[in-house]
């Protein structure tokens, strides 16, 4: 049946953008997300926990300069709207680590105050373990997500 439709004029038209097409949609899985680590091919082995944590740092960027050389940060324990604050504190530096439960939603809430106005940035990330003992051997568990973008767009 294959054979037929291939050795039709139309069938061999369109047999090469079928095969791309199937292609890129395997490839597509490791693009699909929009975070850090969804681009990646590869697993770092040398990132891997024999075994699996219960708490990990949260990784929050903030834009520090000589407007803003310091930055409030409030954390909250699921989605912003449910306004549960889990900690208080200050970036001085422009990546921020605090060491947070596993398996949760978190929510960053990141104020940026200058002498004329005030700039609020939010993101949200959940941060959970991974397997990766296939590629790394047994036992291999890697902290996903929890990275949180808050720097300020030039």
């Amino acid at each position: 049946m294959f054979t037929k439709i291939f050795n039709t004029k139309m069938g061999r038209k369109w047999f090469p953008i079928g095969v791309v097409a199937v292609i890129l949609l395997a490839l597509s899985g490791n693009f699909m997300g929009c975070e850090p680590e969804d681009v990646m091919f590869t697993v770092d082995c040398n990132d891997c926990y024999g075994i699996a944590p219960d708490s990990a740092n949260l990784i929050i960027h903030v834009t520090i300069n000589a407007t803003y050389d310091s930055v409030p940060l409030a954390f909250y324990k699921g989605p912003y709207e449910n306004g549960e604050i889990d900690w208080l504190d200050t970036a001085t530096s422009e990546n921020f680590y605090l060491y947070s439960e596993m398996d949760r939603e978190y929510a960053v809430k990141a104020t940026y105050i200058s002498e004329n106005d005030s700039i609020i940035a939010f993101d949200g990330d959940k941060m959970f373990i991974s397997s990766a003992s296939e590629e790394c051997g047994s036992p291999c568990y890697i902290v996903k997500g929890g990275i949180f973008d808050l720097t300020l767009i030039d």
